[in-house]
């Protein structure tokens, strides 16, 4: 019996120890959120609006800094924190990461790591605008003159990145002749080569397309905000972002019967339907290394449902990026990660071979 009550009370304990554990975890320590693209780029300027916020909702309240680690289209930061390269998987690094769907379903040989490497926090929605300069041959007056198209200079990252591999397809569904400049480490960079006239067309999540082009770019005269890209509504038929229809930027299938006069239609609209799907459903990851703590997990868990209710926070947040966040739980995300693992075949085909060329 008294066995019994020993084991009883260490397993109370034990219990009682968990919940504090992490309640405890971050206190007067610091947490560094590692950023895969440049200072400037539209994860870095999300992040730095949770920077100002994080803190109080994480038990503990630790000391947030911002670290940028960009490179190989936002993998050699996933590469740092999944094989633990700069710091210990100690809980005291998460990752607030641009996702790459295309690296997670067909693979990378840049990428190290997958993930099952990682423990998801949580994650954010977000939508991308196209945009292009009003001079791209032979000119453009207006959005639908974008079928008209001579001479496209994309900018972009790296030929497997999300973003390229949207604007490749993108112009290949409208069928313009095109070619991609890729390598830049941030948007603030391709922004600089569009302003230069390197290049005349790219794309952005809202954070720079709000902060860096409509002010550089659209309102300067020089370009213009073209489509936003389309995703796969309840029904299974493209939709798109009422809000940014609302200024006056139609969803891509939308241009494309204005232009063109029909639906789009075969294997490359419908893979970059789905990757328009993917990139926007998950747009952000939160990630720790699967080693990190159970304790740091659970905080910064607790962190993000949290904050996804702080009134300050999201007015913040849509001062700054144009719309307020929407944030989704780790268990939300998990069909997202189901999805991905069931890819049609057909699909997969049309990605690899973008990527490829």
């Amino acid at each position: 019996m008294k066995k019994f009550l020993h084991a009883a009370a260490a397993l109370l304990l034990a219990l009682q120890a968990a919940p504090a554990a992490a309640d405890e975890f971050y206190e007067n320590k610091t947490l560094t959120l590692l950023i895969n693209f440049a200072v400037g780029g539209n994860a870095d300027v999300e992040a730095r609006v949770y920077q100002r916020h994080l803190s109080r909702h994480i038990p503990g309240h630790p000391t947030i800094i911002i670290q940028n680690a960009p490179g190989a289209g936002g993998l050699n930061a996933m590469n740092i924190l999944g094989l633990s390269l700069s710091s210990r998987p100690d809980g005291m690094t998460a990752g607030y990461f641009t996702m790459n769907p295309i690296v997670l379903i067909l693979g990378d040989p840049g990428l190290r790591v997958g993930l099952p490497d990682f423990s998801v926090v949580a994650g954010a929605k977000g939508w991308n605008v196209a945009y292009g300069r009003k001079d791209m041959p032979p000119g453009l007056t207006q959005q639908a003159d974008f079928a008209k198209a001579t001479s496209v200079f994309a900018g972009g990252y790296s030929r497997s990145s999300a973003h390229d591999t949207r604007l490749r397809l993108a112009l290949e569904v409208f069928d313009l002749p095109y070619k991609i400049v890729t390598g830049f480490p941030g948007t603030a960079d391709v922004n600089k080569a569009m302003l230069q006239n390197e290049i005349n067309f790219t794309g952005s999540s809202l954070p720079a397309f709000q902060t860096q082009a409509i002010p550089q770019i659209v309102n300067a005269g020089i370009g213009m905000p073209l489509f936003h890209f389309s995703v796969m509504g309840s029904d299974g038929k493209a939709v798109g972002n009422p809000s940014l229809k609302a200024q006056g930027i139609p969803a891509f299938h939308e241009l494309y019967k204005t232009a063109l006069g029909k639906d789009p239609s075969g294997p490359k609209w419908d893979a970059l339907l789905l990757l328009g799907t993917l990139n926007t459903q998950m747009l952000r990851g939160v990630l720790l290394p699967k080693a990190a703590p159970e304790a740091a997990l659970a905080a910064l868990r607790q962190g993000y449902r949290s904050i996804a209710k702080d009134e300050e926070f999201l007015k913040d947040f849509e001062r700054v990026i144009g719309e307020r966040p929407d944030i989704v739980t780790d268990e939300e995300l998990q069909p997202l990660f189901e999805r991905m693992r069931n890819i049609d075949p057909a699909i997969k085909k049309v990605l690899q071979q973008s990527i490829d060329g």
